[in-house]
């Protein structure tokens, strides 16, 4: 269907000049190989601007990056022209010269030889585009027929040339820099790969695509363009007569024969004519009006557009990347750097998950042995890319690691809390991993870094700041931890393979200690079955739990080094034969292997015991496997489940 190309103009010549705030694009080396290998331009693409060759004596101009974000604004605009100028080829195709073309559209005379398969609607308005005397319908740009009842010579004007005047009468751009901005963008309509490209790697730096006040008219923005694309007849599929659903929606769609819904619950203007289906759509009001449906449209829209999505900011509707981020609102305060220890199983991780962490955003990383710098900020990597021609190329990037990924988020979105949870922190040397990022750790009284640091590596700040500016964020010039991101991390000096945190690592954050608390009730009550020399008893887990840890601490062994009740997790201990297993194959290695290796294992198994393999063994058989003071507990709080054959030979 052809629009109204006058409204489609407008949506970009009346946007406002904030609309037009532009981010400056990187370009990456992949980038420029396309551009300048599809462009139907002598250009040559740099970092961050483009040299574009105008005449054969080598008259040349360079252009900044941010023309090529023209091409992603005015893509909407463009399409529709195209489709304007693909049905006047067809016309002139059928006609003898240009004089009859320019009677042909004068007179309104088409045929259906001339303009096969197009609706009434579209026909109005491809009349109003072309025809000389209505310049005001195509936005005052230049007629397609030129000289056509002025001069004897009546020409066809070149179809790049009528594409560039609309596109100019639609930007809020001088004359004098006008000229080549309107190449670029006709060099782009030309090569679907190029533009594809340019819109998938920096649709971001664009503040938005549309924006309107007006639910309705955006929708109708959006899904024109779909339309125009022959997007929108995949989710036409109607079995109801006039109206058609779209996903949850119901009647989301009004099907109608004429271009005039009828029908005040349902945009007057269509979106859309179905050629299958012989009718126009119209698009059913009020669809945006909540931050609820706009979720809800917005997941539609995005499987037709991927990667855009709807925004609601200050009484404004904003259609545009879905990974540009809205920075309004109050800001979030009081992030905090804080570590949680305790024995294994108190909950550290839960409680930095389900307490802490509530409505946050979250980068969750492990520390081990051999995470570095590198690992948690990231990293220049090569990577793997494929050329122009298809074949393989190697290639540099800088890779993110969790601490940059959680930076960049934190300052996207300033009223988001964002926390990095950093699970096991003493498991790797943590100062050195942070490097020069300790120093961010003070935090004044709202949360942000005291002070502030140069990067280390300039690849990551680049990265950042790449990374902000496609999301309207002002860029970094130095390093610094904002007051909407914490640092969380659990710790547990019981592993064998912890290292020491020093004093001034430590000082920077404070510490929450999780004791051993089995009267929670999230604590399962499975009862296990063990045996005694006295037979087999059923007693709960808590009561085993507890019955090893007064054994251990009897012996001097740290607080730390018990268990917790929840060393076992729910889904171990679902039902008694699942909780043999992780008794054995879990809570018995921990024992034997890191609590009671220099103490002796007799303190909580039997000492005929002297091989793991042989406990393991023994208990799998039900044979009893733990000391006389454990057994002595558990045949006080468990129940007896099985008697041996010999005592109830003597009972008998």
């Amino acid at each position: 269907m052809l629009s109204e190309l006058n409204m489609v103009g407008k949506w970009s010549k009346l946007d406002t000049q904030s609309s037009w705030n532009f981010g400056e694009i990187r370009f990456d080396e992949r980038s420029k190989d396309i551009f300048e290998e599809e462009l139907d331009l002598q250009i040559k693409i740099f970092d961050h601007s483009a040299k574009i060759n105008v005449s054969s004596n080598n008259n040349h101009c360079y252009i900044p990056s941010h023309y090529f974000l023209y091409a992603i604004k005015l893509a909407p605009l463009v399409l529709l022209v195209k489709n304007y100028i693909a049905y006047f080829e067809r016309a002139v195709q059928a006609l003898p010269d240009a004089d009859a073309v320019g009677t042909f559209i004068t007179n309104k005379n088409a045929t259906p030889s001339e303009l096969t398969g197009i609706d009434s609607y579209s026909l109005e308005q491809f009349y109003d585009v072309f025809d000389v005397l209505t310049a005001e319908r195509r936005l005052k740009a230049k007629e397609i027929i030129n000289g056509y009842g002025k001069t004897s010579a009546t020409t066809i004007r070149p179809s790049d040339d009528f594409l560039r005047s609309v596109v100019l009468k639609a930007l809020p751009v001088p004359d004098n820099s006008s000229e080549m901005l309107s190449r670029l963008v006709c060099a782009f309509s030309k090569s679907q790969v190029a533009l594809q490209h340019l819109t998938a790697n920096y649709n971001a730096y664009l503040p938005h695509l549309f924006r309107s006040t007006d639910g309705d008219e955006l929708l109708l923005m959006i899904l024109s363009t779909l339309g125009w694309q022959g997007l929108l007849d995949s989710i036409l599929n109607s079995t109801s007569g006039r109206y058609c659903s779209w996903g949850e929606i119901d009647n989301a769609f009004l099907l109608s024969t004429t271009p005039v819904s009828g029908n005040t619950l349902y945009t007057e203007k269509p979106v859309h004519y179905s050629t299958s289906l012989a009718q126009y759509v119209h698009v059913k009001k009020g669809l945006l009006e909540t931050d609820e449906l706009i979720d809800s449209v917005s997941l539609l829209i995005s499987i037709l557009w991927p990667n855009m999505a709807v925004h609601r900011s200050e009484g404004e509707l904003f259609f545009r990347a879905s990974c540009r981020s809205d920075s309004q609102g109050i800001g979030f305060d009081g992030a905090s750097n804080k570590i949680f220890y305790g024995a294994p199983g108190t909950g550290k991780s839960h409680k930095i998950h389900t307490v802490e962490c509530i409505g946050a955003e979250k980068v969750v990383t492990v520390f081990h042995p051999d995470t570095q710098y590198n690992d948690f900020v990231g990293a220049l990597k090569p990577m793997m890319q494929t050329d122009l021609a298809g074949n393989p190329t190697v290639t540099y990037q800088f890779r993110p690691g969790p601490f940059t990924n959680a930076l960049v988020k934190a300052k996207r979105s300033p009223s988001t809390h964002v926390c990095l949870v950093i699970e096991e922190i003493n498991r790797a040397p943590a100062a050195a991993v942070f490097g020069e990022l300790f120093q961010l750790l003070d935090r004044n009284a709202t949360g942000e870094s005291t002070y502030k640091i140069d990067a280390a590596d300039p690849d990551m700040l680049l990265y950042i700041n790449e990374q902000l500016r496609v999301s309207g964020v002002p860029e970094l010039t130095q390093l610094e931890i904002p007051s909407n991101l914490s640092i969380l991390a659990t710790m547990n000096s019981s592993d064998q393979a912890v290292m020491p945190l020093d004093t001034a690592f430590k000082r920077r954050w404070s510490f929450e200690y999780l004791g051993i608390d089995f009267s929670n009730s999230a604590v399962p009550q499975t009862v296990i079955e063990v045996s005694t020399g006295n037979g087999k008893y059923a007693i709960k887990w808590p009561d085993l739990a507890k019955a090893i840890n007064d054994v251990l601490m009897e012996t001097g062994i740290a607080e730390d080094r018990l268990i917790g009740p929840f060393f076992l997790n729910p889904k171990e201990l679902s039902d008694p034969s699942s909780a043999n297993d992780a008794l054995n194959g879990k809570l018995f290695v921990y024992l034997w292997d890191d609590v009671l290796r220099h103490i002796g294992q007799h303190k909580v198994f039997s000492s005929s015991y002297k091989t793991f393999g042989g406990l393991s063994a023994a208990f799998n058989k039900g044979l009893p496997v733990f000391s006389a003071a454990i057994e002595g507990v558990i045949e006080v709080k468990g129940e007896i489940a099985e008697v041996p054959e010999a005592a109830e030979d003597a009972g008998e």
